[in-house]
């Protein structure tokens, strides 16, 4: 029986069969920035795919989690995330945001603008670009980056190895 690596070799091998090192090397260095910008491009059609289906309508808040965020990003913040109940074709509903963020601060009590999907009873979202568009522009920024470093990566490895007349 084969094992799960080596059938990863052989795909591998038969994808790259004759293909030089350079073209290798290119899609090694530009794997990442081009997964970042799929995601982007993916967390923002959902995004807006939302915002187009989805309601606005005001919620209160029933209850607040908090806890300390554990990221890079957030270490020492507390992050919160607010439990609605919200009015849907006349029935009570209650949902959560789904997701915690330092800026979705509120007491038991608060109302806050929050979208929607009507009639489902999934997750809601705030009515803020933290709760839309956080992920996609955070994706964005990341992809930014990724391509700033595989290009520098790319012409440092072409000054290197991919000179005229190396192979």
């Amino acid at each position: 029986m084969i094992g799960r690596g080596a059938i990863i070799q052989q795909i591998v091998n038969r994808l790259t069969r004759g293909m030089k090192w350079r073209a290798r090397l290119l899609i090694i260095v530009f794997c990442a920035p081009v997964l970042f910008t799929l995601a982007t491009l993916g967390f923002g059609v959902a995004s807006a795919v939302y915002v187009l289906r989805s309601d606005v309508v005001t919620g209160t808040a029933v209850q607040v989690y908090e806890w300390e965020g554990t990221t890079p990003f957030d270490r020492g913040q507390i992050n919160y995330e607010p439990v609605f109940t919200y009015q849907d074709a006349g029935e009570e509903r209650r949902a959560s945001v789904g997701s915690a963020h330092s800026s979705f601060k509120m007491v038991v009590g608060d109302t806050a603008e929050i979208r929607h999907i009507p009639g489902n009873r999934g997750n809601v979202k705030m009515n803020t670009w933290q709760g839309l568009w956080f992920m996609p522009v955070a994706l964005a920024g990341f992809a930014a980056v990724a391509w700033v470093l595989a290009g520098l990566i790319w012409i440092v490895l072409s000054l290197l190895f991919f000179r005229k007349g190396a192979t």
